[in-house]
């Protein structure tokens, strides 16, 4: 059974590290998108990234032996590395949802207050609070239980050494909070409200058409009809049907987004402060669940590019299967303007009010 697992978890860290730096290549290399959200994503795939470089591997080795077979000194080390990239994921995630909540509320300001050196001191401010969660507490000892000195992380049972990160109640409650808890509130509520404003313009847009629809209807009974009056209703309530869908599959990305996130990491953070209260936890148990935390890391960069049409669209260059989804398609109405010779008033009226 122990090679079942080998093979499971080495595909899962060869997953989220190629995942991960192909898309920071990416964004690196097309210059379509290199823009001040993405700096956003570099950051969270680079999270991701150390956390399939640094810490799935000894995460590994320690649950196939079932003891610590590392250097003795470097436990200490990888859990702070652990605990840093994790919550510089979350984190990272957090400063996404903020973004895209700042983006779409206001669209014209949006690039005079999210500059580059904002966006920057953002990215920097979230790893000093991932590392001073992380490195500080563990490397002071403020984790530890009833903060006596002892060896650093390191739990002796027989001759076998176990690398386990004993935590208080106090600092498990601190970080958890910091680094998971308050950052997905925000996170459900910024998403909430793009999903509501997403929502309200497709409301918008389709009354707008409709309304243009029925003008365009009571002018072709008094005016005498041209190939091209009756086709700019019936687009523009295409167009409205179009918007509405797009509205519903943005409602389903963030609920995707959402859902995949919680079922990541809101049993380990449960879990994790269960443990500190009472140690009840079987260690089997636990490890699967830090675990699924970690695939949250495997799963970002095949979540976030696949909802989004920039990327869809870069990786059209290199892979024949994105091709076709990520190439604009012409509208319907552009393409009834382009094809009607007669009449060609309503059409250019109807794409300005749209």
């Amino acid at each position: 059974g122990s090679s079942w697992v080998a093979a499971f978890l080495c595909f899962i860290i060869l997953l989220t590290t190629a995942g991960n730096f192909l898309l920071i290549l990416l964004i690196i290399t097309q210059r379509s998108l290199r823009n001040t959200s993405n700096y956003f994503l570099v950051s969270l795939f680079m999270s991701d990234l150390m956390v399939g470089l640094v810490v799935m591997p000894p995460a590994m080795l320690n649950q196939l032996y079932g003891r610590w077979v590392l250097w003795r000194d470097f436990c200490s080390l990888w859990y702070s590395f652990d605990v840093m990239c994790c919550s510089a994921s979350i984190l990272n995630l957090c400063v996404i949802s903020l973004d895209r909540y700042l983006l779409i509320i206001s669209p014209l300001k949006y690039k005079l207050r999210m500059t580059s050196c904002r966006a920057l001191w953002l990215i920097l401010a979230t790893w000093t609070l991932a590392a001073l969660a992380s490195f500080l507490p563990i490397k002071m000892g403020w984790h530890k239980l009833e903060f006596e000195v002892r060896s650093l992380n390191i739990t002796s049972q027989g001759d076998e050494e176990q690398c386990q990160l004993l935590v208080s109640l106090p600092y498990a409650l601190i970080a958890s909070c910091l680094t998971f808890f308050l950052p997905s509130t925000a996170i459900s509520f910024t998403y909430c409200r793009i999903l509501l404003a997403a929502r309200k313009q497709a409301v918008q847009v389709a009354s707008l058409a409709s309304n243009m629809a029925t003008i365009t209807d009571e002018t072709t009974l008094q005016v005498p009809r041209t190939p091209s009056e009756p086709m700019a209703g019936r687009e523009s309530r295409r167009f409205a049907n179009k918007h509405s869908k797009k509205a519903l599959k943005a409602s389903l990305t963030l609920g995707i987004l959402l859902g995949m996130f919680f079922v990541a990491w809101l049993p380990f953070f449960i879990t994790n402060v269960t443990q500190a209260v009472c140690s009840c936890v079987p260690a089997g148990f636990f490890d699967i669940l830090t675990w699924l935390g970690y695939c949250n890391s495997t799963m970002n960069p095949i979540i976030y590019p696949l909802f989004m049409r920039d990327f869809k669209r870069a990786m059209g260059k290199y892979l024949p299967c994105c091709r076709h989804s990520g190439e604009p398609r012409p509208s319907a109405i552009s393409l009834s303007m382009r094809n009607s010779n007669s009449g060609p008033h309503a059409a250019t009226s109807l794409k300005n009010v749209l």
